[in-house]
């Protein structure tokens, strides 16, 4: 009985979280451009209050500094928006944290490792 109890619930939890339109918003891998770095953000739909932040750090060694912090409004659209940061770097290894929300909210992080050549 506590089992079906259980199931019975489950169910309607995520019967209500897909009747409210989850979005899926997944940021993909970091390029640098030459003037900045460039990434492709996916969402299944339109995002028009969309946040971005990113933060780049250095990635040499054992140590790690962080040398840009963006934050700011990047409306997205269904599918795949690009976003481009302008920021100049020397050559090396970075790694891109970059958090996406909307509203109240947020989207799972990520990290994004790149070179400069």
């Amino acid at each position: 009985m506590r089992i079906a109890g259980v199931s019975l619930v489950v169910i309607v939890l995520l019967g209500a979280a897909m009747a409210t339109g989850c979005v899926s918003v997944y940021p993909g891998d970091v390029a640098y451009t030459g003037s900045g770095i460039m990434f492709l953000v996916h969402s299944d739909k339109a995002v028009p209050d969309a946040f971005v932040e990113a933060a780049v750090f250095s990635d040499e060694g054992f140590s790690r500094e962080e040398i840009y912090r963006f934050s700011g409004q990047v409306p997205l659209q269904a599918g795949e928006t690009a976003v481009t940061i302008p920021v100049s770097l020397k050559p090396g290894h970075y790694r891109c944290f970059i958090h996406t929300s909307s509203g109240m909210n947020r989207f799972p992080a990520v990290i994004r490792d790149f070179e400069v050549p």
